[in-house]
């Protein structure tokens, strides 16, 4: 068995905490099949002492069990594995980034919403404790860029973190009218007493973007993607949310 030098790898954590690096050739019931990267011999294991598979092709990542927390840890270090959390989404509003406005949370507790329960095995940390170990650690709108992404990763104790910017531009106004006559016809006088109504209303017009992007602890982007909403109000966004969820690859039914 060969595989292309362009071929994506795949990891496979063990409960343990081991990590191999290969390619999986095939999944059953309860085991999988291995190939080390840069070998040829097929190893079977079984689904009950592996924590996840990274399938590297396609970015989906599958979660069967939990890490063995080690003996020799610190038992003040957070355990990382199989824990995701959501920041705070950057908002954007007709071109300027609108800081520390309440947005930025109600989109996060939005989002922690849809994906709670659709994430498998993963647990996503509260949007009240991500935000107080934030502000704990000094990570604010104004100096998030002097962070790195496996810095907050380990300040928060999560294996993924979701970052989100929420871009809404307005577009205008579009108005309608509508007219309606009628009258009422007698006997050898068509046409009399004619009468006619007529209303215009008028509607805000926009286009909101999302940008999603799911970080593992060791800084790599494992999903990014732009998805402009379908409805041109304010308030579309929520479907954006949901559809790019359903695309991330810890997503689940």
């Amino acid at each position: 068995m060969s595989w292309s030098q362009d071929a994506k790898l795949d990891k496979v954590v063990m409960v343990n905490g081991e990590v191999k690096i290969g390619h999986v050739t095939g999944v059953r019931d309860t085991e999988i099949q291995f190939v080390h990267d840069k070998e040829t011999i097929s190893y079977t294991f079984q689904k009950a002492k592996i924590s996840k598979i990274e399938f590297g092709s396609s970015g989906r990542i599958e979660v069967y069990n939990d890490v063995a927390p080690t003996t020799s840890a610190s038992p003040n270090l957070a355990d990382h594995h199989n824990k995701i959390a959501i920041l705070p989404f950057a908002y954007v509003r007709d071109g300027r980034q609108l800081k520390n406005d309440i947005s930025e949370t109600k989109v996060q507790k939005e989002f922690f919403s849809l994906m709670n329960g659709h994430v498998g095995k993963l647990k996503v940390q509260d949007p009240q404790t991500t935000n107080a170990l934030l502000h704990k650690n000094g990570v604010t709108d104004e100096t998030f860029d002097n962070f790195m992404m496996p810095e907050i990763a380990n300040m928060l104790g999560v294996e993924y973190v979701v970052r989100g910017i929420l871009t809404i531009n307005e577009q205008g106004s579009t108005s309608y009218s509508s007219n309606y006559s009628s009258y009422t016809a007698k006997k050898n006088k068509p046409g009399t007493n004619k009468w006619s109504v007529g209303s215009t209303s008028s509607s805000l017009q926009f286009n909101s973007i999302i940008d999603l992007t799911l970080y593992n602890d060791t800084g790599d982007a494992v999903y990014a993607h732009t998805k402009e909403s379908f409805w041109p109000t304010d308030d579309a966004y929520p479907m954006t949310l949901k559809y790019l969820l359903k695309r991330m690859p810890i997503y689940t039914k």
